[in-house]
């Protein structure tokens, strides 16, 4: 039986299993578009694994660029940009859309200038970690000019059709917003962040890096309730969730676990390093007002398999912080 790129790649002979996927298989084989699936090696090492017939009309033969790095098949800077957008779908863990423009040497060794739209869409492995992308690239260079003098009725109708996308698009994204952030202090809700932390530890253990996180509140905030009102009590949330982003990193995770405690989740961060972001943040809230909030901070270890370890120990951190005066911050070095 003649070998195809479908039959040559693990993940692809797994799906082939399912009767279901010889349409997927026949797309894969007569599809114009560019089809390609890459393995992921590390945060920002992709390899190769498979190709679609129009692909590999492209790039050259399969045999050639299966198993080679993107650095190895596509010149800089045009390499430097796919390994971003195929670094940044791992991170986000969600299918995402971008467009690039590059060149690059063809099979018959001639220089091509392209400009392409591509769809990346990860795919999981058993334990729920990302191990390959399927991407889909459509080469806008190839796609016929629009003749002059075109209907102008159609123009009117493509133009409406992107204004009710975009409308669509922006009111989809602000109930995402409203579904995954805190209506009073707008960081992160405790579901939505405790999710993005999962990610983040599986992140973080698969490539032994270093995670950190920072639980706090606000010290005598009950008194602060009582004696100036419940109004004043939601000022100096805001306040806090204010201070916490214009202090944290942006690569940081924020939210609001509940009533006055709040969550920070540092990526390769070390427990000193944890401990001057926690410092500046204290020092930052106490000279702009008169609040003040104690820390516990947790550092990722070995055993830790779930979010909820790192912050048990970072909660007993906090209460101690509590015991020994407030406004201090206690973190396992």
């Amino acid at each position: 039986m003649h070998q195809t790129p479908w039959m040559t790649s693990d993940i692809l002979s797994r799906l082939n299993a399912n009767a279901g996927m010889l349409l997927v298989r026949s797309l894969w084989e007569y599809c114009p578009e560019h089809m390609f699936i890459v393995r992921v090696e590390g945060p920002t090492d992709f390899v190769i694994e498979a190709m679609n017939p129009t692909r590999q009309a492209m790039l050259g033969n399969d045999t050639v660029a299966i198993g080679k790095r993107i650095e190895q098949l596509l010149p800089p800077p045009l390499c430097h940009g796919v390994i971003a957008n195929l670094s940044r779908c791992v991170e986000c863990g969600s299918p995402i859309r971008y467009e690039e423009e590059g060149g690059y040497i063809d099979r018959n060794g001639i220089y091509q200038q392209g400009h392409w739209q591509t769809l990346l869409v990860p795919i999981t492995d058993q334990e729920g970690y990302i191990s390959h992308l399927f991407g889909v690239s459509r080469d806008m260079s190839q796609l016929p000019e629009q003749p002059v003098g075109a209907n102008p009725d159609s123009k009117e109708f493509e133009r409406r059709v992107h204004e009710r996308t975009a409308e669509l698009v922006a009111a989809n994204e602000h109930l995402t917003h409203l579904a995954t952030h805190d209506s009073l202090t707008d960081i992160y809700n405790r579901r939505y962040l405790l999710e993005l932390a999962e990610q983040e530890l599986r992140r973080a253990s698969r490539y032994e890096q270093s995670l950190c996180l920072m639980m706090l509140d606000i010290d005598h905030f009950k008194e602060i309730n009582d004696t100036e009102g419940h109004l004043s009590g939601d000022e100096a949330l805001r306040r806090v969730a204010r201070t916490i982003l214009a202090t944290v990193r942006e690569c940081d995770l924020v939210g609001r676990y509940g009533g006055d405690e709040f969550i920070i989740l540092m990526p390769q961060t070390t427990a000193d390093g944890a401990r001057e972001i926690a410092e500046r943040l204290r020092r930052t809230l106490t000279q702009a007002s008169s609040l003040t909030i104690s820390i516990g901070i947790a550092s990722l270890e070995p055993t830790d398999h779930f979010v909820v370890d790192l912050i048990h120990r970072a909660d007993n951190l906090l209460l101690q912080a509590k015991r020994n005066g407030r406004n201090r911050i206690e973190y396992a070095a």
